[in-house]
């Protein structure tokens, strides 16, 4: 059993006889999932190690619904520790981006600098023998090293995107002069860009946070090393590329999200208490016969976008079970009659849904997402072929890595203008999405190489959790170079 207290709290509640490894996570479910994830992976693979999570009051639910249950006796329980959130003027326990409402996403969002003071309090006052940081908490580094803790970074997203950012953040380029932007120092086939698919921050107009990615590339290359949720054969040159150049050490050990020892309870609850019948509702659809349709817990749709959504869906004659997002999504935008005329071919889930449990599922037979970097990867685990719909973030990235490098997913839309920027993107009308997901659904179609491509991948990324494997053979590193970091009290 997992344990929560609030901080601060007497130390003897945590184990001294073992390594103490305190996790801080982001508070958004796409960080706090797979580190939780990933604090699982620790404490199942070494008898010593005693991970803690560390994060606000209100996102303890999302760490104990994901924290998995193990028969072995070795194991030893992650633990919870909680600093304050910010005060910002939310309601008390609304602390989680993409959990309420678009408005409250962004004030969590841009104070996340305010947690230095709560969790520079956490380590100052426990001294746990090593920290792991979410990549958006560089200064958890610089409070490590006063303390001569080794830190090293966890990332949710992969190595190619990393390399991206650290290539654009020194190119700048300017969305007013260039339409495309070919990037430069990367390994492997050109990648070039329209400018309007790029993350805001990379441009020139965005100089506050521009200083802060640098300063945080900056704080990558100086930490212990950086924990990577991926693995090698998705991305090699990539992954190669940021251990030889960027990083003093790095480790890929994904995907986390399928590499613990969680019973089917714990999977079907994993970040949240999600809707379970729909496993009811594909056990009676025939193998590979249905489309999952999800674009994450943080992405907004217009009601217009909907709507053509929702006929696309009904005007591909295809089986389909669509995830739509349970706040600021009002009912007008699905169309008279459609849930009557969907009948049992199609089935909607409002809110949060066990999305492994529901990839793992034998009658999923393609994935429509977003291109978030959890979503990917869980997609490639399940050996799925992916339909691409980028809308923000480092999606358009990840796409590009998907799509024109892997080779493992297909655009849904070659047309019109996207953007990381939702007004200024085009409405994707209906037909375009009936006539993308009726013709990637055939396996023998036009797609094929797609479907074969993700049915390889999805086996190498088994293959790199088993025993021997890529993924298996960098946590055991992992392990081994942070104990000897703490028994010698080298941050370095």
């Amino acid at each position: 059993m997992a344990s929560s207290n609030d901080f601060p709290i007497n130390s003897n509640n945590v184990n001294t006889k073992k390594w103490r490894v305190f996790l801080f996570p982001f508070f958004a479910r796409g960080h706090l999932i797979p580190m939780t994830d990933f604090a699982n992976l620790l404490s199942t693979s070494h008898p010593d190690i005693e991970p803690t999570m560390v994060v606000t009051p209100g996102n303890t639910k999302f760490i104990t619904s994901s924290l998995g249950k193990s028969n072995s006796s070795t194991q030893q329980p992650v633990q919870i520790l909680t600093y304050p959130f910010p005060s910002i003027g939310l309601k008390p326990g609304v602390e989680t981006v993409g959990v309420g409402k678009s408005a409250e996403s962004s004030a969590i969002d841009g104070a996340f600098h305010m947690a230095r003071p709560g969790q520079e309090q956490v380590i100052q006052h426990y001294k746990p023998d090593a920290v792991i940081a979410d990549m958006k908490f560089p200064w958890i580094a610089a409070i490590a090293a006063e303390l001569r803790i080794p830190c090293l970074f966890f990332t949710c997203s992969g190595s190619f995107p990393i390399l991206l950012y650290r290539c654009l953040s020194r190119m700048r380029p300017n969305a007013g002069l260039h339409d495309h932007v070919t990037v430069l120092g990367l390994p492997g086939p050109e990648i070039r860009m329209p400018v309007l698919e790029l993350p805001p921050f990379v441009l020139a107009e965005e100089d506050n946070y521009a200083q802060y990615v640098e300063c945080m590339m900056k704080t990558l290359a100086d930490v212990f090393g950086v924990v990577v949720n991926t693995f090698r054969g998705l991305e090699l040159k990539y992954c190669e590329e940021l251990e030889n150049t960027v990083a003093r050490r790095a480790y890929f050990v994904g995907p986390v999200s399928v590499s613990c020892a969680m019973d089917e309870h714990s999977i079907l609850d994993r970040g949240g208490e999600g809707e379970t019948g729909c496993l009811r509702w594909l056990d009676n659809k025939e193998e590979r016969s249905v489309v999952l349709v999800s674009f994450g817990s943080q992405s907004y749709f217009r009601s217009m976008q909907l709507h053509e959504l929702a006929m696309g869906l009904e005007e591909s004659g295809q089986n389909f079970l669509w995830v739509v997002r349970g706040v600021d999504q009002p009912e007008e935008w699905m169309p008279e009659g459609w849930e009557e005329r969907i009948g049992n071919r199609g089935l909607v889930i409002r809110g949060w849904a066990p999305q492994v449990a529901i990839l793992a599922h034998a009658a999923i037979g393609a994935f429509v997402t977003h291109c978030g970097w959890n979503s990917i990867l869980e997609g490639t685990a399940a050996g799925l072929p992916m339909l691409t719909w980028p809308l923000a973030h480092d999606q358009f990235i990840n796409e590009k890595l998907l799509v024109d490098v892997v080779g493992c997913a297909a655009r849904l839309w070659e047309g019109g203008k996207r953007s990381t920027t939702d007004m200024k993107s085009e409405l994707v009308p209906r037909t375009v999405i009936a006539q993308a997901v009726s013709r990637f659904m055939e396996p023998k179609g036009e797609y094929s190489s797609v479907h074969c491509k993700a049915r390889e991948l999805g086996v190498v990324a088994r293959s790199a959790l088993a025993k021997g494997g890529s993924s298996a053979s960098d946590l055991s590193r992992l392990i081994s170079d942070l104990i000897n970091a703490m028994q010698s009290k080298t941050c370095q």
